[in-house]
């Protein structure tokens, strides 16, 4: 019966549905008619929408100075969907009901533009400047974040509502005009006006950026439909970025005849080299890269796991079932049912005898490559198993440009604990030692011990300030609290520790490139007092980030 459910189920999917009219979908794009929304308007004029049964209206924004807000648009319901930034996330964590359907942005466009007579060269030039942006600061929060990076508060930023155009900007009303690298660039030019642009990247904010995005209600009560329009819309941008001027064309004819052909051009180039699509699909997302992205955005101060964020990636598989697979196994199951039947009891004694060998011989091997990759004392990883996990990550940069860290650790004077308190002592500082690292790291990162004091941890998605600060942090539990020597007794002994910290580098052809540097780093640290923190800079020159301590 019910398989016979599935069949009339099917039966009115394929047959009836595509003679239903058509259902209207509203979109609200986050800025003016230009080549920023190509993928939509291809989808809708080559009939990607219409196939799929919707009659979709685009809301541009932003003319006449207007600016409506795409999140509160679509969960107030004026809007089933929308188009954002990385900010949407945050708004997701504050309570907002949206689900991230797609990036079509690797890398953010938004970027502070400031003219080159102003004299600002970074962020903190920027500090007390009149700095014109969108409100909501949501639809703002990549180019504040590299602020917070740098110790200056947003709170302190003389921050001004945007009027959606560059005058103020060029008469000098304002010292810098929150732009998109693929459009306000191109007008500075067109007007010989030198400019510079501030780029989040460069302070090692690197977000997604035109997020399309729906609500959760409608995912939950249209599922079919939310899956049905994430795959029109990236048809659509798939047909456009591999037709950019035939999009251009249309652009021009129907949706922003104001534009020029010049600058249309300029900004599908601009949004290819941020999109990637030779190396990246259109709508990627990286659950690992949006828990990064939050936890910058809340500074790290509230605790994010891929739990909490389940309900803002969205996942096609959770919501809709594939029938046709459904079938295609049903079937399948059935004819090899009838075939094994006279044999049926035979194959489960043999099958019950193998699944036994096979998982005690699969429980020996686990528990052999366990021993082999763990430090006995410790029980951290040991080199051999941080040498594996280092390759992995420096390939997963070499493909995706996901940067990462390392720090180098080595514990200052250990061998005067052996040689006074004798090895049992020694042993049980390592443990505690080890411990406390584990202890302070995030989930995501690897720890191991390198062979006697020195120990190393490799920090995913994390650029070189952060690393700083995250070691500073490591420091301060080690030095600031005294060791035991065992269990048994309370003699307490002060131990400090050195480190260094390196970041892998575009030019890096090795693996172990960040190690060593990492390592330079650490020896140049105890080389000058010991109980510090050494980064190692881009000029392959060691650098002092913090004062030393004394214990």
């Amino acid at each position: 019966m019910a398989g016979f459910r599935w069949i009339v189920f099917l039966f009115i999917f394929c047959f009836i549905n595509p003679l239903a009219a058509a259902e209207h979908v509203v979109v609200q794009l986050k800025w003016v008619n230009q080549f920023q929304f190509a993928g939509y308007y291809a989808a809708l004029e080559k009939g990607f929408y219409k196939a799929a049964g919707f009659d979709v209206e685009l809301r541009p924004n932003g003319y006449d100075g207007a600016f409506v807000s795409p999140v509160d648009a679509v969960v107030s319901g004026k809007a089933q969907y929308g188009i954002s930034n990385s900010g949407l996330v945050l708004d997701y964590l504050n309570g907002k009901p949206v689900v991230a359907l797609a990036a079509t942005l690797q890398h953010s466009a938004v970027s502070w533009i400031v003219l080159e007579k102003s004299g600002i060269r970074n962020i903190h030039d920027m500090a007390n400047k009149r700095l014109m942006t969108v409100f909501p600061l949501s639809e703002s929060l990549e180019l504040l974040e590299p602020f917070r990076a740098e110790g200056i508060a947003p709170e302190k930023l003389n921050l001004i509502q945007t009027v959606f155009d560059l005058q103020p900007l060029i008469d000098g009303k304002v010292d810098a005009y929150d732009g998109y690298v693929t459009n306000e660039p191109f007008l500075l030019e067109q007007k010989g006006i030198a400019y510079r642009l501030i780029d989040p990247r460069t302070y090692g904010i690197d977000f997604y950026g035109d997020v399309l995005f729906t609500s959760q209600n409608e995912l939950r009560e249209h599922p079919e439909r939310v899956a049905a329009f994430r795959k029109a819309s990236m048809d659509g941008w798939r047909y456009a970025m591999a037709h950019p001027e035939e999009i251009t064309d249309l652009i021009l004819n129907k949706y922003a005849p104001q534009k020029t052909r010049e600058h249309l051009r300029y900004e599908a180039k601009a949004m290819w080299d941020l999109m990637q699509p030779e190396i990246i699909e259109i709508g990627h997302m990286n659950p690992g890269r949006w828990l990064h992205i939050a936890e910058v955005m809340v500074e790290h101060k509230r605790l994010i796991d891929d739990k909490a964020l389940h309900s803002f990636i969205y996942n096609e598989e959770d919501y809709q079932p594939d029938l046709l697979r459904y079938l295609r196994i049903a079937t399948i199951a059935s004819i090899i049912a009838l075939l094994l039947a006279g044999i049926a009891t035979w194959i489960y004694r043999i099958n019950r005898r193998l699944t036994r060998e096979i998982a005690a011989r699969e429980a020996a091997e686990q528990q052999l490559r366990r021993l082999s990759e763990t430090d006995a004392l410790t029980g951290l990883a040991n080199r051999r198993a941080f040498d594996q996990q280092l390759h992995k990550e420096f390939q997963r940069f070499l493909r995706y440009r996901h940067t990462f860290s390392i720090v180098m650790i080595d514990i200052d004077l250990f061998k005067r604990i052996n040689d006074t308190y004798g090895h049992p002592a020694g042993d049980h500082v390592l443990t505690e030692f080890a411990w406390r690292l584990r202890d302070h790291i995030r989930k995501t990162d690897i720890l191991a011990r390198i062979g006697g004091e020195e120990f190393a941890i490799m920090l995913p998605e994390t650029y070189p300030w952060e690393a700083k600060k995250r070691t500073l942090l490591l420091q301060q539990i080690i030095s600031k609290t005294p060791f035991k020597l065992s269990d048994t007794t309370d003699t307490p002994v002060m131990i400090t520790a050195s480190f260094g910290i390196s970041s892998v580098a575009e030019n890096d052809l090795i693996a172990d490139a960040a190690l060593i540097r990492a390592d330079t780093a650490l020896y140049e640290a105890k080389n000058n007092g010991r109980n510090q923190v050494i980064l190692f800079n881009a000029d392959r020159k060691p650098v002092l980030v913090a004062d030393k301590t004394t214990a």
